[in-house]
């Protein structure tokens, strides 16, 4: 199954409801509800929940996850001005 923008907003949308979102990958969460073990590509050694993710933030790399070596709240920031601008929010 492909990892989409759609799927990736959905993950967001569940983490952003918990208390703690931080340290929660929507890629995963979205895996329990598919009932995916792997996206596609994975099995390759590709990463499209990761590309999907930094794509979706409009960011450069600045770690392997965008939540990665202290940087949660300005992804957090970040991923929630891109869900507003994309109209997942309204």
């Amino acid at each position: 199954m492909e990892y989409t923008e759609e799927i990736h907003a959905e993950g967001l949308l569940e983490i952003f409801s918990q208390a703690k979102p931080c340290g929660s990958c929507p890629s995963q969460k979205m895996r329990e509800r598919y009932d995916v073990e792997y996206w596609d590509g994975e099995k390759q050694g590709l990463e499209p929940q990761c590309d999907v993710c930094w794509d979706f933030i409009g960011g450069e790399r600045w770690a392997n996850c965008p939540c990665y070596d202290g940087n949660q709240a300005r992804a957090a920031k970040a991923t929630w001005l891109a869900l507003e601008a994309k109209g997942y929010l309204e």
